[in-house]
């Protein structure tokens, strides 16, 4: 499906009109806001095909749930007396039944208010109850006999409790969906940019700041957060989508334990947000990865091409402790050791294996060409595009000209090929908008060749 994108008053873009398609391409030079809309557009596409329900009950449950388990931890249980663990015990049994719960929440929910309101919400109270009253009688214990840390977290815990308590007695579940989505985008944007709120977005204060998601949904940006009108079409035509993936750098899987420890032990920015740093779609990718996904490949043909002989020769696996390392040969290598090209190219083609990328995936892919010899660029540029001709939307921010001009070739070759492309020039200007596709890739092209034609002339 192809739809406009309008995007005013963010980032570097003041007035700009971007045209999504099966196969997107945000093309021009450094600087001038490719990634910033990739991350924008992904931010927002991932919190419309989140399960709402799921999503924004875990988001307040989760205090709770973070301290419960830092009180359960078997470090802290050791040191507490028999009783005491024995609560701590049934109080992480009910909390495993209300995320449980949480978890069913499936999507069909968000159509029906009513079971939201009378079923959902009165039993997730419930299980709240059951652990408020257990944490009651922990403190009839002696200090003593608590390990040392365990009633500041007990007293967080209580405070945690009765704060979601008060949030769900008083939820508006007829506007659940839009306060969760605009909750989730909102939440997304400050971990993907890494700022302290979405206002640090805002290009000028004082002059609305949208973006316009084709005719489904209508997002602003202000000082007070995310709001919007959203249109259920949007949210059940991106529902369609398996998942939305943002793929960058391959550094951040060379370091990828690191970066997981970053995350779990977080620093403050300001006292609004925790922030590790690293970009939250990271993270996202880190867990997709995890789960066993049914059913056979998807794309066993651009697999087998950048696993072959002729590319990279060896795969990236994922150990039992979830480590990455690249198998050739018979041989095992840590993937920090790896070239940054196999990480690149790996990494994709892991993404097929476990199945991640499917029929129904929304893919960015930030730089594709990083770390990638011109003829490998070619290889990336060609399984991208296969992938979209086999139903993955695929979306690049590249300054390759290896790869825009094999894009050039093949629909020089394939001419109903470029129904599928949209072929966006940086800077986005909407007076070129409704160019055609070659015109568009000429002034591109003419661009990031220029600095090359130019030494190749002074070089006579």
């Amino acid at each position: 499906m192809a739809f406009k994108v309008k995007i005013k008053n963010i980032g570097k873009l003041e007035d700009a009109e971007i045209s999504i398609g099966q196969f997107t391409v945000f093309a021009g030079p450094n600087n001038t806001g490719k990634s910033f809309v990739s991350k924008l557009l992904y931010s927002i596409f991932n919190a419309m095909n989140a399960n709402h329900v799921e999503t924004h009950l875990n988001n307040l449950v989760g205090p709770v749930y973070r301290d419960l388990m830092i009180m359960t931890r078997p470090d802290r249980e050791t040191r507490s007396d028999k009783a005491t663990i024995s609560r701590l015990s049934r109080m992480k049994n009910e909390a495993e039944k209300l995320k449980a719960l949480i978890k069913a929440a499936s999507i069909e929910t968000l159509y029906n208010e009513e079971i939201l309101s009378e079923e959902i919400i009165p039993e997730l109270i419930s299980y709240i109850k059951k652990i408020e009253q257990i944490a009651s009688d922990i403190p009839q214990f002696p200090e003593k006999k608590m390990a040392r840390g365990q009633r500041y977290y007990l007293e967080s815990l209580m405070n945690s409790l009765a704060a979601l308590k008060e949030k769900l007695s008083h939820m508006d579940t007829e506007n659940f969906i839009e306060t969760s989505i605009w909750y989730q985008s909102e939440q997304n944007l400050i971990q993907n940019f890494q700022v302290p709120n979405i206002s640090a977005l805002i290009r000028e204060e004082g002059t609305p700041s949208k973006v316009e998601v084709g005719e489904f949904g209508l997002f602003e940006l202000s000082d007070e957060g995310f709001a919007g009108l959203t249109h259920i079409s949007l949210i059940e035509h991106l529902q369609q989508y398996s998942r939305v993936i943002y793929l960058e750098s391959p550094i951040y899987w060379k370091l990828k334990t690191v970066l997981e420890d970053a995350r779990d032990h977080p620093v403050h920015f300001g006292d609004r947000e925790r922030l590790s740093g690293v970009p939250g779609y990271f993270y996202d990718l880190v867990g997709a990865l995890k789960y066993e996904y049914t059913g056979d490949m998807a794309f066993p043909d651009v697999y087998a091409k950048l696993t072959g002989k002729s590319v990279m020769d060896g795969k990236i696996a994922i150990s039992e402790t979830g480590n990455l390392y690249f198998q050739e040969n018979g041989r095992n290598f840590s993937l920090p050791v790896t070239a940054m090209g196999i990480a690149n190219l790996g990494i994709l083609a892991l993404l097929i294996e476990r199945k991640v990328l499917d029929k129904g995936t929304f893919l960015f892919i930030d730089e594709p060409e990083a770390h990638l010899h011109p003829a490998w660029q070619v290889i990336m540029a060609e399984s991208l595009f296969e992938l979209s001709r086999q139903g993955v939307n695929v979306v690049i921010a590249t300054h390759s000209v290896d790869i825009l001009k094999w894009l050039e070739v093949h629909v020089k070759k394939n001419q109903d090929d470029e129904q599928l492309i949209a072929l966006n020039q940086f800077p986005v200007k909407n007076s070129n908008t409704e160019e055609d596709f070659e015109t568009k890739m000429g002034k591109i092209m003419h661009e990031l060749t220029k600095p090359f034609s130019d030494l190749y002339i002074e070089g006579i």
